[in-house]
């Protein structure tokens, strides 16, 4: 394994050099990294931004927002967030497999005392709490595999960035973001910064993985700088044109996600169709919207359309063909 130092705190240079290394051709090793993002709200490849964000909270606080690759929910990133990502070669063994990737983490918790262990599609949680969320994207023959870890985040802040699902609060009972969510620093027995932590996520993965050192090479730099000011800097790619829509139809299965359908139909026809939600599917919804454009809009139609495979290579493999439909077509 890899383990390439980044020390850049800026949340589009981050992103474009986790996408520039799952895909670059001429990197066959096992990759970590290991970074923060001064504050940004980082939000799900799935997910209508307006409808996610506090905007005037944003503006006002010159807050940064980008969209990442993979899927899930929207996240607000400080200083005393710390990032890993792992990019492996995809198999059947850590395919869709969250808690393979969150081992070497847990480990690290453990060994400082604490009761950390893997909850729910994609957590990771102290005595209930939770204290990273993770996604994964699949690119070729490439995994990523992306978490947050809840070091020492300003937690009062959170809550003002982000409009929270409040189909998520009822369903889980509980009254606000803050309930669900805890800091690691304040829970350990002998306080460390976050330097050291991340020193230790190093050591552990050197001690079971032979883990080398290194730094990101400087055309990679070069290359992901550019990535980042043609794609992750851009309106376009963050927030992303919002087409009219006559119809909408929101539901949140427990365990499984959110599921956000918006449709323009006239004269019975979909004339365009946009799917958000906070779901961990590997694969994006374009392909879907794009084949239902123009269809009739009929059960029988998009049952027919609609394959158990793509459901849940988009939604997440606990989704059914049947769920989707029934949000789909009310």
């Amino acid at each position: 394994m890899i383990y390439y130092r980044n020390e850049s705190k800026d949340p589009y240079y981050n992103l474009a050099l986790e996408e520039l290394l799952t895909k670059e051709t001429t990197i066959s090793d096992e990759i970590l990294l290991l970074w923060q993002n001064d504050n940004a709200i980082i939000i799900g490849v799935n997910q209508n931004t307006i409808e996610e964000i506090n905007n005037d909270y944003v503006k006002e606080h010159q807050v940064n927002v980008v969209r990442r690759l993979s899927g899930g929910g929207a996240v607000y990133h400080d200083l005393g967030n710390l990032n890993f990502t792992f990019i492996f070669n995809k198999n059947q063994a850590n395919i869709r497999n969250y808690s393979f990737f969150t081992e070497p983490i847990i480990t690290v918790l453990q060994k400082l005392g604490l009761n950390a262990q893997f909850s729910g599609k994609n957590d990771l949680e102290i005595d209930g709490k939770k204290i990273s969320g993770n996604a994964q994207y699949l690119y070729k023959n490439r995994i990523m595999h992306h978490g947050t870890i809840l070091f020492n985040v300003d937690l009062t802040i959170l809550p003002k960035t982000l409009k929270p699902d409040l189909t998520k609060l009822q369903s889980k009972a509980i009254k606000s973001v803050q309930a669900r969510v805890t800091n690691i620093l304040p829970l350990l027995k002998h306080q460390i910064t976050i330097e050291e932590f991340k020193a230790l996520i190093i050591a552990e993965l050197e001690a079971t993985k032979n883990t080398k050192v290194l730094d990101v090479p400087i055309e990679l730099k070069i290359k992901a700088q550019q990535l980042a000011q043609e794609k992750y800097r851009t309106w376009q790619w963050n927030y992303g044109n919002s087409p009219a829509f006559n119809w909408e139809n929101k539901v949140r299965i427990p365990n499984k996600g959110t599921v956000d359908i918006k449709l323009a139909v006239e004269q019975g026809v979909i004339k365009t169709i946009k799917i958000y939600g906070d779901f961990l599917g590997a694969k994006g919804t374009k392909s879907l919207e794009q084949q239902l454009i123009n269809q009739p809009y009929n059960y029988q139609i998009m049952q027919q359309l609609i394959s158990e495979v793509e459901v849940k290579e988009i939604f997440g493999p606990t989704f059914t063909k049947e769920e989707i439909l029934a949000i789909l077509v009310k």
